[in-house]
This record gives C-alpha cells, sequence and structure tokens, in this order.
C-alpha cells in the first residue's frame, strides 16, 4: 500500500495558524490508472496536453473565489468520484498552534511532530483493518535535502525509539519523497490537505467545501478498537487535534 503525504498551512493572524497533514492511501497495482484517469480530468477540464502541463493545487481549485464557479466544483466532484473508483482512501489531521510549531519541533529537537503521528497511527490502523496482508510505504513530499534528511530522522526514530513506533510493524520503515508536480497521488493529497485545513480554519459555513468534506468523510477509514480496560476507543479518519465534534477526537 503506497501512502502518499502532503500538508497545508493557513495564517489566520500571527499567532493564530492551522495546519493540516494530509494522506492518500493507494494500493500499488491502482497507480497506473490512477495517473491515467487524472491525467483525462486535467485535458477535459484544462485542455492540457501533457499530465505534467498543469499540477492540481487544492488553493487553486477550491480557493473561496475559485470554487464559486460550477466548474471548479465538477472537477472535485470527479476528484473524489475517482477515489472511489479506484479505492484511494483518504486521511487527514488538522491542528491549531502557532506559526510553525510543527516545524520547528522537526528542525530543533528531531521530534515527529503530532500532526505527523496522527496520519502514521491512521494509515498502520488502515492496514491493520483492511489489508492486513501488506505494508504502507510513506511518500512526503519532496523539500530541500536537509528538511528531507530532518524528516527522515524523525520518522525513523519514531518507529525504532518509541514503544508505540515500534509495534507499528504495518509500515516501512524507510520514508520516500515525491515530486508533486508529477505525482498525481501528490496532488490529490494536496486537495486533501487543502480542505481540511481550510473547514478549520474557518470555512465551515461554506457549503461548497463542506459538500467536499462529506465526500471525503464518506471515503476515508475510521478505527476503532477496545483498550485493556475494556474501554472503546475511535479515531475518525478526518479529525482536528482538540476538536470535539461529532465525529472528531483528539487522537
Amino acid at each position: 500500500m503506497l501512502a502518499f503525504i502532503d500538508e497545508s498551512y493557513q495564517t489566520l493572524a500571527p499567532t493564530d495558524v492551522w495546519t493540516a497533514l494530509a494522506a492518500v492511501c493507494i494500493p500499488r497495482e491502482k497507480m497506473r490508472e490512477v495517473a491515467k484517469d487524472l491525467f483525462r480530468l486535467k485535458k477535459r477540464f484544462w485542455g492540457v496536453a501533457r499530465p505534467d502541463e498543469i499540477e492540481l493545487k487544492g488553493a487553486k481549485l477550491l480557493n473561496p473565489r475559485a470554487i464559486q464557479l460550477p466548474k471548479n466544483r465538477d472537477l472535485a466532484q470527479q476528484l473524489t468520484s475517482l477515489c472511489r473508483l479506484h479505492e484511494i482512501v483518504p486521511f487527514a489531521v488538522a491542528q491549531k498552534s502557532a506559526e510553525g510549531l510543527e516545524l520547528s519541533r522537526l528542525r530543533d529537537a528531531g521530534d515527529l511532530p503530532d500532526l505527523h503521528k496522527g496520519i502514521v497511527r491512521r494509515v498502520r490502523e488502515f492496514i491493520r483493518d483492511k489489508a492486513p496482508e501488506r505494508k504502507a510505504l510513506l511518500f512526503f513530499d519532496e523539500r530541500d535535502r536537509e528538511t528531507n534528511r530532518r524528516i527522515s530522522r524523525a520518522f525513523r526514530g519514531f518507529l525504532f525509539r518509541s514503544r508505540e513506533g515500534q509495534q507499528m510493524e504495518e509500515i516501512v520503515e524507510v520514508p520516500f519523497f515525491y515530486d508533486s508536480e508529477i505525482t498525481p497521488a501528490g496532488q490529490i493529497a494536496d486537495v486533501v490537505a487543502y480542505v481540511m485545513c481550510s473547514r478549520y480554519a474557518g470555512r465551515r459555513t461554506d457549503p461548497y467545501l463542506e459538500g467536499v468534506f462529506a465526500e471525503l468523510r464518506r471515503l476515508t477509514h475510521n478505527a476503532s478498537g477496545t483498550h485493556e480496560d475494556g474501554k472503546v476507543w475511535r479515531m475518525w479518519g478526518l479529525s482536528a487535534l482538540g476538536v470535539r465534534e461529532e465525529q472528531d477526537t483528539g487522537t
């Protein structure tokens, strides 16, 4: 199972920043058809001649002005239909925090940030519940060389040094990186991250964005289980840390 990860940030004020991290899980054997179908959508809606001529970005497709265009809403609908057709499962975790908090933890302490842990946990539970014969390969959006190294160290440190990470046998220990301009699955992850971040950064009253969010909720996987003390736990596939709603927990 391949999991492509991307992020989205929105600054409302100097100390009011929302960050979202998203992952889309795709069976390896579906990758070629996903690429073909996403190219067909780009060709149909944008008239492109090459798959990498225009990068699909959530901020361009679904920003407050762009989402008012029926053509863009139709493309978003087609994109969620593509996910359903090819068994693509989205996950996303959002968090309100001081600007740069997540990245500064990665830079200064080498810790894997909470959003990243939240995504890894969701991917792991999905594999355990729905594809126990598989392992998940995680692909991060490529940054500069030094940032890629920090992500790799933090990711491996979490899996090898923490008690929780040592139990995650479903996750391959080596992270990979992708170029978003030429990676269709990464572009889908970008859209999921943007929707998640925008929703919690103040656009829950936008009926069009809520419609896309509702479709993603139908596509995600919600995990549950029982603790040793008998208490039931739940982990929603799309969740905001520290925000409690009908389908949001703080894990």
